[in-house]
């Protein structure tokens, strides 16, 4: 099915609307005097002559033009506004954002603050005169009769939205983010606008008639892409989320030659009618009739254009013939001089987790089409980005007038998945209420929607499903296994001795003694490998690893661990992810000194050169760099090979359409698995094919075979079939979980005025929410507590959160610490750390993971004596072993030879500073210690 385009004949008549919000003057935060120009870019993009979707007359702008000085927006005038579309509307709704956005502590309830917002230290009411996106902007939303509704956030937190993403089951729902959960992202430059908007300008006024149609699942690829060369706040990576439910969406229809050229009788002229309006040329198909992308864009496969040259033309023809039916009038595309405000900009557009894979654009005669049935294809991390290419390959097969099929991809860790399967009942009908701890399985949330196709990785992990799901679960969701669809081994990636080819055929073993080989220095004076490996619970084959490393008669799980971790490259969520990270020298020294478990495709792919500019060229993944080592596989004989399987997953109760979504589940199964295009995609990203359970060799188009992996890889794929069960990969799963026991953790929280001064003591990303956000990472069984450094009466500290078993309900303790008010007294780090570390170290004895976490701007230790921070550190490293953790709130804080850096150092601890993403870090450094929430 086409994308749905506002503009096509059967959607003129329908009440079409934007509500255009920008916030750039504010009376409790900073201005944001980039929004203004936002407001005004986003209103260009959707009336933009030739290319927008709207009418001017079909915009409502807050605040309205007001001359030169900054204008005000009321919450409750922009909620009124919003109902008010909602109820009108019945063709296209968008709403945008622009202005601040802020979270609770937690990191839930996303709140857009307006002109009068103010944020205050309530439990219940921390936001004033604020929009809740849950309980207020969602819930308008979800209301809307409006055949489609596009959101649009260009705020801090904006990925938060994600969190409260509930549109209704029929409605189409589309939700564009700025930026990833928990990211905040700058505020721009008042002469150009907000970073995000300017991109999304860009992408939507730059198209031309000979660029692939703007739909929403194009623009989010596009705005990524645009936005990965920049960094959002504490150099994050910047990565727009976007969330759908529904097909697709035009926003923009096709511009001429040039983006903005007007359409009309020939190639110089505008069409117009009696009253001076241009009218808008006809394509002579619905939605896509030459629907443009960014010029120059790469072919993906995504919507790829299953067109025929002479069709090309044939549009081109009717382009500059300016063919046009009868009273088919366009307003006037000059864009009004309204002001735009961003910072945090909304688009509403819905889409489920991970990649959507949307339809493409189909030719033929401008005629209404059936919905196209929407396959919901699960997968495992590591294989998301190969199976995303192998649905667009399948959809682009399709070029008959009207799309029968769309498929969605996506996915989530696979803990959660095998978690979800075995209460499936909760993916369909999720609780009414979370307990007191907010630990609550919802599938739907953690997700996405009910699949109707599950590949993970390996075989076993539908066994770990079948082994503890309820008879409840395996009567609402019936997993039909159907066979493989490709193959890859886990290998540990070496990186390869300058001037020495090895040979991987040689060394194939248990993976403990490969591990144990690349750690021991060599004779030469060599330093031993560090040995990484992604969070196993992310994805399956660094589960199976980790099984088969805990599965050695002589290892305890905490040996294990010790070996597995380094506080230079946090746990990655993927193998991709863990590669980028080494690849990305400016933050660690790993790049040529690390040993990781990968699976052997990945390694492949990392290895090549970069891409030739020859069409169809493979080469190394965009994050790869050259400073990144080249590595040889060593392949372990006790993890199972990854095989790929394809499940059918059927629900109870989901029987409209059964027998045509059961045909379409095996004819893509078919194709994936038969089908020489579907082999082709899995061949070049790595992965090995053939029939099932018995992997080929590798074909010449294969990374595999390249030179850059001569050497590196055993084209005959060496035995590996260990006899895992699924109760051994769960009990791996725990002791993981557990591997160092209960933590005792210990916050050290300089409350002195300096920090309230420089601005470090409240709000978001400051002192006590990095404190609090962190705390998720506190488990019930862990010991923690909050001190100031501020003398107290009776001691040389306060005790926001005494040292103790923590609440199951974490809220008192979080509140607790956005209470704690700053002190006009100087803090007293050195006896604040001498008294910490004594705490750490009283009462339970033995090996517990001992964590001393210290937040500060550095003024009270900065003059410091020699002498006495030498004597800290022989007493830090002096008794039962703590790690202290630094998070400096000022630059320059983690200098080597300053307190912070040398507590660090001594400890095996980290100094975190403004170069971190220190919200992520912290509370990743706790993770090590507690046994709360925290990947």
């Amino acid at each position: 099915m086409p994308p749905y385009n506002a503009r096509a004949p059967q959607n003129r008549a329908k009440t079409h609307r934007a509500v255009l919000i920008g916030v750039d003057s504010y009376a409790h935060e900073p201005d944001l005097p980039a929004v203004a120009h936002s407001l005004r870019l986003m209103e260009e993009a959707l009336t933009a002559e030739g290319t927008g979707v709207l009418d001017p007359g079909e915009l409502l702008i807050l605040p309205g033009p007001t001359g030169s000085g900054p204008g005000t927006v009321d919450p409750l005038e922009a909620l009124r506004e919003i109902r008010n579309a909602r109820e009108q509307v019945d063709g296209l709704l968008v709403v945008y954002f622009a202005g601040h956005g802020l979270v609770r502590a937690d990191g839930t309830d996303l709140h857009l603050l307006f002109s009068p917002s103010r944020v205050i230290a309530d439990r219940h009411y921390t936001f004033v005169d604020a929009l809740s996106w849950r309980e207020q902007i969602m819930a308008e939303l979800r209301l809307a009769r409006a055949d489609w509704v596009v959101v649009v956030l260009d705020c801090c937190f904006a990925g938060n939205a994600r969190l409260d993403f509930h549109p209704e089951e029929q409605q189409n729902f589309a939700l564009l983010m700025a930026a990833e959960q928990g990211v905040e992202i700058p505020p721009g430059d008042a002469a150009t606008g907000t970073d995000f908007t300017v991109g999304l300008h860009r992408l939507l006024t730059g198209r031309t008639w000979a660029s692939k149609p703007a739909t929403f699942t194009r623009l989010v690829g596009e705005i990524r892409e645009a936005m990965a060369p920049l960094k959002a706040v504490h150099d994050h990576r910047w990565i727009p989320g976007e969330r759908r439910h529904g097909d697709d969406v035009l926003l923009a229809i096709p511009g001429r030659k040039h983006g903005r050229e007007s359409e009309g009788n020939g190639p110089a002229g505008t069409a117009h009618e009696p009253g001076g309006r241009p009218k808008r040329a006809a394509t002579g198909r619905e939605g896509a009739g030459g629907a443009p992308a960014q010029p120059g864009e790469s072919e993906t496969g995504s919507e790829a254009e299953a067109r025929s040259a002479g069709a090309a033309l044939a549009e081109v023809g009717t382009h500059a013939a300016g063919t046009a039916p009868a009273g088919d009038p366009a307003p006037d595309r000059h864009p009004s001089s309204r002001r735009h405000r961003a910072l945090c900009a909304a688009l509403a557009l819905v889409c489920f987790a991970g990649a959507g894979v949307l339809l493409s654009v189909a030719d033929g005669p401008d005629h209404g089409c059936a919905p196209p049935l929407e396959l919901r294809v699960l997968v495992d991390p590591d294989i998301r980005p190969t199976v995303q290419k192998a649905a667009d390959v399948y959809l682009d097969r399709d070029t008959g007038d009207c799309r029968a099929v769309g498929i969605s991809v996506y996915t989530g860790n696979s803990t959660d998945v095998v978690d979800a399967f075995q209460a499936a009942p909760l993916w369909q009908a999720p609780p009414a209420s979370c307990p007191p701890s907010g630990d609550c399985l919802l599938p739907q949330r953690d997700l996405g929607a009910q699949p109707d196709v599950w590949i993970p990785a390996a075989s076993i992990t539908s066994l770990r499903v079948l082994a503890e799901q309820s008879a409840a679960a395996g009567t609402a969701a019936k997993l039909d296994p159907l066979g493989s669809v490709a193959y890859t081994p886990m290998v540990l990636a070496v990186p390869a001795d300058a001037g020495r080819k090895p040979d991987p055929a040689d060394r194939p073993a248990p993976l403990a003694d490969l591990v144990a080989g690349v750690r021991d220095a060599g004779a030469d004076g060599t330093k031993p490998y560090q040995v990484l490996r992604p969070d196993p619970e992310g994805g399956d084959g660094a589960l199976l690893s980790t099984t088969a490393l805990y599965g050695t008669d002589d290892r305890r799980p905490t040996d294990v661990e010790a070996v597995l971790t380094d506080d230079r490259l946090p746990p990655q969520p993927t193998a991709r992810d863990l590669m980028c990270g080494l690849a990305d020298g400016s933050r660690n020294e790993l790049e040529d000194r690390a040993a990781v478990l990968i699976p052997e495709q990945t390694m492949a792919l990392f290895n090549l050169p970069s891409a030739s500019g020859e069409a169809g060229a493979v080469g190394r993944p965009a994050c790869a760099t050259d400073v990144l080592e080249h590595r040889a596989a060593r392949y372990p004989t006790d993890v199972p090979v990854l095989d790929l399987p394809f499940f059918r997953v059927t629900w109870a109760g989901a029987d409209r359409d059964a027998t045509a979504r059961e045909q379409v589940v095996r004819d893509f199964y078919d194709w994936l698995a038969e089908d020489p295009e579907a082999r082709k995609v899995f061949v070049r990203d790595g992965f090995r094919t053939g029939p099932s359970g018995k992997p080929s060799l590798p074909s010449a188009a294969s990374p595999l075979t390249a030179k850059a992996n001569q050497g590196a890889v055993s084209l005959l794929l060496p035995p590996s079939n260990p006899p895992t069960s699924a109760s051994e990969v769960t009990e791996t799963l725990r002791d993981y979980r557990q591997a160092l026991g209960p933590g005792r953790v210990l916050y050290l929280l300089d409350d002195s005025t300096s920090m309230e001064d420089n601005r470090v003591w409240s709000g978001p990303g400051r002192a006590k929410d990095l404190v609090a956000r962190s705390t998720a990472s506190i488990g019930p069984d862990d010991t923690f507590g909050v001190w100031g450094l501020s003398p107290g009466d009776a001691a040389n500290h306060t005790e926001p959160v005494p040292f103790g078993r923590p609440d199951p309900d974490p809220g008192p303790a979080r509140a607790a610490i956005g209470r704690a008010p700053a002190v006009n007294k100087n803090a007293r780090v050195l006896d604040g750390l001498r008294d910490g570390l004594s705490e750490l170290r009283s009462g339970q004895e033995g090996p517990v993971p001992r964590l001393l976490v210290l937040v500060t701007d550095d003024e009270d230790s900065a003059d410091l004596r020699g002498e006495d921070v030498r004597a800290l550190v022989e007493t830090a490293t002096e008794g039962p072993p703590v790690r202290v953790v630094t998070v400096s709130l000022r630059g320059g804080g983690c200098a080597p030879g300053l307190l912070n850096h040398r507590l660090a150092e001594a400890t095996g601890g980290r100094c975190l500073d403004g170069a971190d993403d220190l919200a992520t870090e912290l509370t990743a450094e706790v993770a090590k210690t507690g046994t709360g929430d925290a990947r």
